[in-house]
């Protein structure tokens, strides 16, 4: 999924919520009701882009896990 292991990835209904305890950071991603993509609904301010693109990249995964994308 990603190579921080500080990542946590859950889901609730039709939602993964993707957190970095440490930093208190959060993102919420939904599945487009138009397509197969996910799409970003809400996230915790950050400059961090190493950290955006691994919240990016486990948030990918869990929905290819789920089916929502290919």
């Amino acid at each position: 999924m990603t190579n921080n292991p500080e990542i946590q990835v859950k889901v609730r209904r039709d939602l993964i919520i993707i957190t970095h305890p440490a930093t208190q950071f959060f993102a919420v991603y939904a599945k487009a009701n138009d397509g197969p993509e996910i799409v970003l609904k809400r996230r915790t301010d950050t400059v961090d882009n190493v950290l955006l693109v691994q919240v990016w990249q486990a948030a990918k995964a869990k929905a290819r896990e789920m089916g929502w994308i290919a």
